[in-house]
């Protein structure tokens, strides 16, 4: 296996991204995850981070930031390829852009998601308390 940093965004790419995330229920038509916003995001502070082994992808996730934060997202590993490591090299790739940038790390993840709550929690994340989340998506 091996981790890919894309700093651009290909149709071949995108379908993989798309595959993989409507298998593992990461995106949905509200997201509006498509090529035109993802490639917008990867031109001015975005990067997709791939998990590929033999000319496929078996994780990703993407990132960007504001100049003080790099938020985290979209992460994902196939389904029969999880809790093999994947979720946590994909992870460590991402905190390392964060540290080199000097940037906080920030992600987001459902209450319910017990084994991403793990994961993140193995990895140093913590809740923070007193926050919720909150989003408008038709202006």
């Amino acid at each position: 296996m091996r981790i890919v940093r894309h700093e651009k965004l290909d149709p071949m790419l995108f379908d993989a991204l798309i595959e993989l995330w409507l298998q593992t229920g990461i995106t949905n038509p509200q997201r509006a995850d498509s090529f035109e916003a993802i490639s917008h995001s990867l031109d001015h502070t975005g990067t997709i981070i791939t998990a590929e082994e033999d000319g496929g992808i078996l994780g990703a996730l993407w990132v960007n930031h504001d100049y003080r934060r790099l938020y985290i997202h979209h992460m994902a590993v196939m389904v029969d390829r999880q809790n093999s490591g994947i979720g946590r090299a994909l992870l460590k790739e991402a905190l390392s852009i964060a540290k080199a940038t000097g940037y906080q790390a920030k992600l987001e993840v459902h209450k319910d998601n017990a084994p991403a709550r793990h994961l993140y929690d193995a990895m140093g994340f913590k809740d923070l308390d007193g926050y919720i989340t909150m989003i408008k998506r038709e202006l």
